[in-house]
Formats: structure tokens, sequence, C-alpha cells
């Protein structure tokens, strides 16, 4: 297919699944709120913000203990990818899996969050979007007949167009999708475009549908204009690296706590539904993602050791929710803990909340998460914050910063295990870096003539003087040449391996009797890739190099080894100016 073609029919299918995922998020988004409305507001009579007099409190941890149980049944019967927050499933279906993931998986991941998550289960919905999105558009793929480049390309449209709907953020789910991949700073960049042309499409037929106001809302007399207000913010970013250090040993860690129980999987997350919900009778601002209370943060509607309580306390239930096999995302929950870290750092500094709360988001979740951009984005347009771009910035980039060199010290380093460092390291560019680290070379730039003398034999020698002479060399390889000393042949050690064994024809055989005439030469302006695919049409391991104006004339031999240890030495230069932030560094 021709490359006008192809982009042409991406961003067809950009389109197409930008309308898909806006329906599927409304989906989602409808039956969260009824699930909510169901186990918590009909049932307990509990809505965040009441005080605890006004609803059943203690019916919290039955509700939640109930929809960890459901949850668990649902996921471990039918499709166990779907455990856990998503984002990581999606992220290993597009390194590992060719980008597939099985069809059900969209549909048991919908119904399974909505139950954790409106039961009072301390998720969010990133992950179940992601995940649900990324099922939907591996399954138009299929229907579609696309290749396997196509279809990872298409669960990364699917990833934006859900993102892009469910959080109202063009940019930053397009940046969410492309980076999320990879745990240093790389991107899917050939699929940026596509992402975004979803991720928009998605944002403005959601507007149409429901509005256009951001998630959460923030004054908009607000401005960074101050030096003192860079550095407390360089503050933050200080202090939310830290606390984003915390969160990948404490959110994995539980989880592996559970996989060691011996207790069926389908209960597990019943048992974390329970811990959540007993936490949830005195500190009720655990249940759910927390939007409520992010905005009462903004708002300045929080007290600060209480919020200083909370940084701790949704670490920890996020951890006992997702971590015991329950299905919800881990973005609302590393929100909610940057949002209240920034708040008591505002109530320290004795500064207005509002900037505090959006910027502390954003940092805790870009470094925790090790997608420092895309956080970035996507916290400004769900806040509409955008005069705090710059402070943001400085914030999420000491933040991350921070969390790459004390993370190291911990086996897990980020939200997101099924993260490589970079495309190098990705199954899913296997064998591409191989081209591009050698696009360009050409023969001469690899073969070295002076290296090694290599000795040419008559084609009238005999046999017998051959043998003579094979007893003092170590060559494996012999170019045979006429008298004018012109290259007419050649043959290998394991070619005269059976006359070897007979001494009687050895006074009858001369060289052009054994020699192939069908030689495959190179060049040394041939292109390194074309000499590679020589080498494979008869699996030898050395051709014989002739000069560019004179296929006749033998210049010596270009030996495979050769090739890979020229590529060896440029995959260490390319290791070399990898950053300096890099986990080989």
């Amino acid at each position: 297919m021709r490359r006008e073609h192809a982009y042409t029919r991406l961003f067809l299918d950009a389109f197409l699944l930008g309308v898909i995922g806006v329906i599927s998020a409304q989906i989602f988004t409808y039956m969260v709120d009824t699930c909510r409305y169901l186990f918590l507001e009909k049932w307990i009579g509990f809505r965040p913000g009441l005080p605890k007099e006004a609803y059943l409190y203690w019916l919290i941890p039955v509700a939640t203990t109930l929809g960890g149980l459901l949850s668990g049944l649902l996921v471990y019967t039918l499709a166990p990818e779907a455990e856990g927050h998503g984002t990581d499933a999606a992220i290993k279906a597009f390194h590992q899996a060719e980008g597939w993931i099985r069809p059900r998986v969209p549909f048991v991941k919908l119904l399974a969050s909505a139950i954790t998550i409106g039961s009072g289960g301390c998720a969010g919905r990133e992950g179940p979007v992601v995940q649900i999105s990324a099922g939907i558009a591996s399954i138009y793929a299929t229907l579609a007949k696309r290749s396997v480049p196509e279809r990872r390309i298409l669960i990364l449209i699917g990833m934006s167009a859900g993102l892009g709907a469910v959080f109202r953020s063009p940019i930053g789910a397009a940046m969410f999708s492309v980076g999320i991949l990879y745990s240093e700073v790389d991107i899917e960049a050939h699929a940026v475009l596509f992402g975004l042309l979803a991720s928009v499409t998605a944002y403005v037929l959601n507007g149409v549908l429901i509005g256009w106001e951001p998630i959460f809302h923030f004054p908009k007399d607000i401005a960074i204009t101050s030096l003192k207000q860079y550095l407390t913010f360089a503050s933050l970013g200080i202090c939310a690296g830290l606390v984003a250090t915390l969160m990948p040993p404490v959110f994995y860690g539980t989880r592996d706590l559970f996989r060691r129980i011996k207790l069926p999987n389908h209960v597990k997350p019943a048992i974390g539904g329970l811990l959540v919900g007993l936490m949830a009778i005195e500190l009720p601002h655990v249940l759910g993602g927390g939007y409520y209370w992010i905005q009462a943060a903004i708002d300045g509607k929080m007290m600060v050791h209480l919020m200083l309580i909370l940084i701790f306390a949704k670490m920890i239930a996020l951890a006992l929710t997702v971590g015991s096999g329950g299905s919800g995302g881990v973005f609302a929950p590393s929100l909610f803990v940057g949002a209240m870290l920034g708040g008591a750092l505002a109530h320290l500094f004795q500064q207005p909340p509002p900037a505090y709360v959006v910027i502390g988001m954003a940092s805790v979740f870009g470094a925790a998460a090790r997608v420092p951009l895309a956080s970035l984005f996507m916290v400004i347009e769900m806040t509409g914050a955008f005069p705090l771009l710059g402070a943001a910035a400085l914030s999420v980039t000491i933040s991350y910063t921070l969390q790459r060199f004390l993370s190291g010290a911990f086996r897990y380093q980020s939200l997101y295990e099924g993260q490589v460092p970079t495309k190098f390291e990705s199954p899913a560019h296997r064998g591409e870096f191989f081209h591009d680290i050698l696009y360009g070379i050409k023969v001469r730039d690899v073969f070295r003539p002076n290296a090694k003398k290599w000795q040419v034999i008559p084609e009238d020698m005999s046999f017998e003087e051959f043998v003579k002479f094979f007893m003092q060399t170590e060559q494996h390889y012999f170019p045979v040449v006429d008298r004018e000393g012109r290259l007419v042949g050649i043959f290998s050690v394991n070619d005269v391996r059976p006359y070897l064994e007979d001494q009687n024809l050895w006074k009858l055989l001369v060289v052009k009797d054994i020699a192939r005439r069908d030689v495959i030469t190179t060049s040394p302006s041939e292109d390194i890739h074309t000499a590679l695919q020589k080498f494979t049409i008869r699996n030898i391991d050395q051709l014989p190099v002739v000069a560019d104006d004179d296929p006749g004339k033998f210049l010596g031999m270009l030996s495979r080894r050769e090739v890979i240890r020229f590529y060896n030495q440029k995959l260490s230069e390319f290791g070399q100016q990898k950053s300096p932030l890099s986990r080989e560094s």
C-alpha cells in the first residue's frame, strides 16, 4: 500500500474510533453513575460532603465488599486480564501481544470497573477507559483485517479517543496514549497525529452531548507573576517527587501481598473492598476517585491536617482496591494525592490553594506514572488552569527528575510496570533499530581489505596441491581466479570435505572442478543491507568484495561477523548518546 493511502486510511480510522470512543465513554460513565446511585446513594444515602450522621455509614464496608466480590467473580471467571487498573494490560498488548486484546475483555472491564468504582472502591476511570477503548480498537483491527503495525497504532488511537471524551482533554489524552508505553520521555511519534484527531473528535462530540466545561472549576483571576511563587512551586515539585517515589512500591507491594494470600482470586477484591470500606467509615474521602474532594481542595474548603492524612490514606486505599485484583484506574486517586499535597503546602506557604492543588496533581501523577508531558497537559485541560502552565512545567520537571533518581532504590519504580524504558527496548520495534543504526552505511565503511591477507587459488591448481595449502591455512572460503587473476569462482571448506576422504581423487581433480561459478559478490559502494541479504541466500558467512568498476577484480572478503561487530560498535555509541536519566546510566 502506498504511504499516502495508508495515511488516509488511518485518518479515517481515527475519526471513526473517535466516534466509537465517545459512545463507549458515555456508556461507561452512565454505568459508573448508575452503580454509584444503587450502591451508595439509594442504599446507604451517602453523597460526598454529607455529615456522618446523615447516612448509614456502617453499611459502607458492606457495599465496598459486595462490589469487590461481584467484580472479582466477573473478572476471574470471564477475563482475568481485566483485573487491575487496565492501562498496564493495554501497554503489554502493544509491546508483547502485537496489539491483540481478547474481544470479551473490554466488555468485562466495562462492567467490572463500573461496579468497583460505583460501589465505592478507590479507583479511577482512566485505566478502564484505556483498556475498553484499546480493546474495541483491537476488535476493529481484526474485523478490518489490519496488519500488526496498524493494529498497534489503532489501539493507541482508540485509547486517545476514550480518554479525550472522559477527561475532556484532547491534547493530554493523545500525549498520554503515545507516551504511557515508555518509562523514559519517549513517545510513539508516528501515532501522534492520528491519536490527536481521535481525541479531538471524541472531545468535540462529548462537548456537544454534555457540555464544554472542564471537569474541575478553577478561578480565572489567578496568575503566577513573582519569583517567590516559582520558588514555592519548585518546592512543591520536590515534595511531589518524594510522594511519587513512594506510590509504586506501596501499590505493587500490596498487590504482591494479595497474590501470596492462599485464597481464590475471585474473593480477594472483596477483602480489599472490606478494608477500604472500614477506612471509609472515618475517612469517606477515600471512596471512589475523589473528584468532589479535589474540587473542595481547589476551593480552599479542606483542613490542612485532614489533607496530610488523606495523602497516605488514599494511597493505601488505592493499593487495597486495585492491588487486590479490583478493576479500576490509578489516575484519579493519584490526582487526589497530588491535590492534597498541594493544598497542604499552600497552607504552609500561606498562599491561596487553587494553583498549588492543580500543580500538585500534575506533579505527583506525572512522576509516579512516568508521563510528565501527558500529565501536564491533561491536568491543565481538566482544570482550565492555563495561566499555570509555566509553573506547572517547572514543578512537574523537578518532581519527575527527583522520582527517577530516588526510585532506583526500589523494585517498583512506576505505577505502570508494563512500561519499557524506550522504543529501543520494545518488542514492538524489534529489528527496526538494526535497520536504523546501519542506515546509509556502505560496504566500504565496514570492509577492511588490509586487515587480513586473503589467498586466492588458481583455477588450474591440482587438488593435491590445494590439500598441502589447506593444511597450512586458517581460511574457510577460497576465492578462485583465472590466469589473469580475475575472480571466476569460490568454494568453502564444506565444499571440499567429501573429496578429502578419497585420496585417489586428489591427482585427478583441479580446483576449477569443485569451485562454484555462480559467485555472489558485493562491492564497496553497495548498501550494507543488500550485502546482509546476500549472506542469507546460501547461508554463507563471507562474501567476496570486488571493485565497483570491475566485477572480476578481487579485493578481499567481507564476513558476517565484521558486520555484526560494526553494528555492536554503533549500538554502543547509540547507548552512550542515551538520556542521562535512562535506567542504564
